[in-house]
């Protein structure tokens, strides 16, 4: 075994070098289209097969059960991906500060409408009752 180095994980050292070069941000955006073209190979297989070929029904259960693991999955991994890629472009300031304005918004609106629905749902189940803004 040779010496160890900052690169030594499980790869050689001319594999980790390689491996190192594309930025996160690359390999983020990478990773999001490879999945959607994932998700979307494994749905046209799974319908083509379960819809257009002759097989018993059970095979075609099992198609179908197997194939809703794999959406699940890959649908988490797409989801877990873009929540990385958001994070890291918010951490680099790769967006307009009125785009992060607007998601400031939208995301205030959602917790006062949130807030008056649950404020309702409290009223109407007689839990509290507001007069002049305090509780009895």
């Amino acid at each position: 075994m040779g010496r160890v180095t900052n690169l030594d994980y499980i790869y050689p050292d001319f594999l980790a070098k390689i491996l190192r070069k594309p930025s996160e941000r690359t390999q983020l955006e990478s990773s999001l289209i490879g999945v959607t073209f994932m998700i979307l190979g494994s749905l046209g297989i799974s319908i083509y097969m379960i819809g257009f070929t002759e097989m018993s029904i059970w095979f075609k259960v099992l198609l179908g059960l197997g194939e809703l693991g794999i959406l699940s999955f890959q649908l988490s991994l797409l989801v877990t991906t873009y929540i990385q890629y958001y994070t890291l472009k918010t951490a680099l300031g790769l967006y307009p500060e009125d785009y992060k304005l607007k998601l400031r918004i939208s995301e205030a609106r959602r917790l006062v409408k949130e807030l008056g629905s649950l404020i309702n749902f409290n009223e109407q189940e007689n839990l509290i009752e507001v007069e002049g803004g305090k509780q009895k």
